[in-house]
C-alpha cells in the first residue's frame, strides 16, 4: 500500500481520506472463481459509487466508473472514500461475504483502527509513513504537498497545482473543476477529488 502511504496532513486533516485497496494478484486472476469474486466486489462497490471520491486500477486511466473498472477485469481495485461511515459499511459487507480476497485500508491509523475494532477485524499488518528525510527545503509548500501526495506515483505536479490555484484565484476555474483536472493526472485512481476540492477552497 506504499503508493498511498505518504499523504500529508494531521489527524484532523485526514478524516475524509481513506483508500481501499483490494488485490487478488495477477496470477490468481487465471482462476474462474477469483474473477467471479472480483466481479462480486465490483457489485458491492457499485452500491457506494455515488459517495466514492475516486476509483480505479493500476494503469486503468483516470475517472473510471465501477462498470468501466469491471470491464478491465482488474486484479487490483482502488476505491477512495471520503466518508468514514461508508467505508465502515463497505468493509462490513466485504467481511460478511468473506470472499477470500486481500483488502488493505490506507488512512489515519486511529480512524482505521477504530473501524476495524468496531467490526472485530484483526489487522494483519500496519504500515507507518516515517516522513520525508533529506533536503526537505527543496520540497514544495505544505499546501501543495497535501494535494500532490494524494497521487502516490507523483503524477500530479506541483507546477500544475500552482496553475490551478492561480486560475481559481482569477475566477477562470471553480474549485470543483480544479479538483477534477488534478485528479485526471492520477492514472490508478487513488486521488481524492473531494479532499482536493476542500483543500483548494482552504487555500483560497
Amino acid at each position: 500500500m506504499t503508493h498511498s502511504l505518504h499523504r500529508r496532513g494531521n489527524a484532523a486533516d485526514l478524516h475524509d481520506d481513506f483508500v481501499m485497496l483490494i488485490m487478488a494478484g495477477p496470477d490468481r486472476m487465471r482462476h474462474k472463481i477469483v474473477r467471479e469474486r472480483m466481479d462480486e466486489i465490483c457489485d458491492i462497490l457499485s452500491d457506494y459509487e455515488a459517495g466514492l471520491a475516486n476509483c480505479g486500477t493500476l494503469g486503468g486511466g483516470p475517472g473510471l466508473s465501477i462498470e468501466e473498472l469491471r470491464k478491465k477485469n482488474p486484479w487490483i481495485i482502488h476505491a477512495v472514500f471520503s466518508s468514514q461511515e461508508k467505508l465502515r459499511s463497505c468493509l462490513q459487507e466485504l467481511q460478511a461475504r468473506d470472499l477470500g480476497i486481500s483488502v488493505a485500508i490506507s488512512g489515519c491509523n486511529e480512524d482505521v483502527g477504530r473501524i476495524c475494532e468496531e467490526l472485530r477485524l484483526n489487522s494483519h499488518t500496519i504500515h507507518y509513513s516515517l516522513g520525508v528525510h533529506g533536503k526537505r527545503e527543496k520540497l514544495p509548500g505544505e499546501n501543495t504537498l497535501a494535494i500532490a501526495t494524494m497521487c502516490g506515483h507523483a503524477m500530479v505536479s506541483s507546477n500544475l497545482i500552482s496553475d490551478v490555484i492561480e486560475k481559481i484565484a482569477k475566477g477562470r476555474m471553480t474549485h470543483a473543476e480544479g479538483a477534477e483536472k488534478l485528479s485526471r493526472m492520477c492514472d490508478c485512481g487513488i486521488f481524492n477529488k473531494t479532499k482536493a476540492e476542500r483543500l483548494l477552497r482552504q487555500i483560497g
